[in-house]
């Protein structure tokens, strides 16, 4: 196989990301305009677009069309900037920037942030059923649909944002705050690869083995946001984090780890998942 141009797939990737966005949010003019206006300030010119982008790739490994998940894709980023919209308000992290940017709340007031979160989670929900319907009819419908309930939900991503507010006054211990990271982070890495890998038809075991790629990748991902915050000066360093319990060098290794797993579990898919590994490789090197 030649050799991978990762810089180049990162970028045709998310300029694909970006154009579907752009697409499918409602637009800033329609009523109630200024809540669409804050929907696409969240959404828009800004992030990585790793969720989707990992969408996309496990669409390449069931030889879909990526353009066939673009709907599934943009549902989970849109969830994705739903949580990171309510984490920054006041009541959760109090943060004043978010991507370079103030916070949406900040220029559109909470309550019309809050309803802007709700908003994209709609239209999540939107955006999947349109796809699987597409694709394959009312059962794959139910299934996606089942798929983001349990990540948005009280077993995932509202779990782990609980148990992250509670950080300052709590002494988890190593595994609880594993257990947390995965909640909060792995949750919407697993979306990535369960939503479309049901809409690729992928076989049982290939699905197995990207959704245990896809908790890894997510762990080591919130492993490597710590490492990066703890760099930052204004960062509140009272919270728990794996550096707390391993050290920067530890929390480094784990890491490491995390990564090393995450790509053996791809092995038995071949070349058609080398897109996969070389994202966990850039997971890896935004810290080391």
């Amino acid at each position: 196989m030649a050799e991978f141009d990762l810089a180049g797939y990162l970028s045709a990737r998310k300029a694909l990301v970006e154009q579907a966005l752009e697409e499918r949010l409602p637009s800033a003019g329609r009523e109630p305009k200024r809540v669409h206006e804050a929907m696409r300030y969240a959404a828009l010119d800004g992030g990585k677009r790793l969720r989707p982008i990992v969408a996309l790739a496990v669409a390449d490994i069931g030889n879909v069309p990526p353009v066939n998940v673009l709907d599934a894709a943009c549902a989970v980023e849109f969830v994705h900037t739903a949580s990171l919209i309510l984490d920054d308000l006041p009541a959760m992290d109090n943060a004043p920037h978010r991507r370079g940017k103030p916070c949406a709340h900040h220029l559109y007031g909470e309550a019309t942030a809050i309803l802007a979160s709700f908003g994209l989670i709609s239209s999540a929900f939107e955006l999947v059923t349109r796809n699987a319907e597409c694709l394959h009819g009312n059962e794959a419908t139910a299934d996606v649909v089942r798929i983001l309930s349990e990540v948005l939900g009280t077993t995932g991503i509202i779990h782990g944002q609980h148990i992250d507010l509670m950080l300052h006054d709590l002494n988890p211990t190593l595994e609880e705050l594993e257990q947390i990271y995965i909640q909060k982070a792995s949750a919407l890495f697993l979306a990535s690869i369960a939503i479309p890998g049901r809409l690729a038809a992928l076989k049982k075991d290939e699905l197995e083995r990207l959704e245990h790629y896809a908790l890894n990748l997510g762990l080591a991902f919130q492993i490597t946001d710590d490492l990066l915050d703890a760099e930052a000066p204004d960062e509140n360093k009272a919270k728990a984090t794996f550096s707390t319990y391993l050290g920067v060098e530890g929390a480094r290794d784990r890491a490491r780890d995390l990564l090393r797993l995450a790509m053996e579990s791809l092995a038995p898919l071949g070349d058609r998942a080398e897109p996969l590994r070389m994202l966990a490789a850039y997971v890896g090197s935004r810290s080391f």
